[in-house]
């Protein structure tokens, strides 16, 4: 088969590397207002494709204007009740959906550009919510970030002294306790 007679519609993340790790499925937290629903959708299906449980916790169509900060403490609220460990949260450029996830004890949030990033706030920060933007990345490249984080593990370089991997600890610890916790919101709309 020649590449260029891939049916992207089929795999819109057809060039997304296999990152070899544990190879476990895990249980992974979406959501997203309008802006992010459809690289939601695209990494949805693609974690799904590779064996991953999703959990969508809106919003679940384009018709209305959706509040992200909305969006951000469902988010938060599923990753502090313990439906799962890891989260994506989407918008249009993924800053406004870490900062609103982010407000919340529990919850570390980073957007992501880089599929290099997404393995280090996992691995250094211990990072339990990626957030991507779907005007800053392409729909290959979200899968390949999304698949990395979810790969990625805490503390995993043991080329790094131990010194400075307790300090992560620390340093991970002291960021998590911050804010409230977050309430059972609603999806809210203009």
């Amino acid at each position: 088969m020649v590449l260029s007679s891939i049916d992207r519609s089929a795999n819109p993340c057809h060039n997304a590397r296999r990152f070899e790790a544990n190879g476990v499925p895990m249980k992974i937290i979406v959501g997203s207002p309008v802006k992010g629903y459809k690289l939601k959708t695209i990494v949805s299906n693609y974690l799904s494709s590779i064996g991953h449980e999703i959990v969508d916790v809106g919003c679940y169509d384009t018709k209305e204007f959706v509040k992200y900060p909305a969006i951000g403490e469902r988010v938060a609220r599923a990753l502090s009740d313990g439906v799962a460990e890891l989260a994506i949260n989407f918008c249009g450029s993924g800053t406004g959906a870490a900062m609103s996830a982010n407000k919340f004890s529990g919850v570390l949030a980073c957007a992501c550009e880089s599929v290099k990033t997404a393995m280090l706030i996992r691995i250094v920060n211990g990072a339990n919510c990626l957030c991507l933007g779907e005007d800053i990345v392409t729909e290959d490249l979200g899968c390949e970030i999304a698949e990395a984080f979810i790969n990625a593990t805490f503390q995993d370089n043991p080329t790094v002294p131990l010194e400075i991997r307790e300090f992560w600890k620390e340093a991970r610890d002291e960021m998590i306790i911050k804010g409230e916790f977050a309430k059972n919101r609603e999806i809210e709309t203009l």
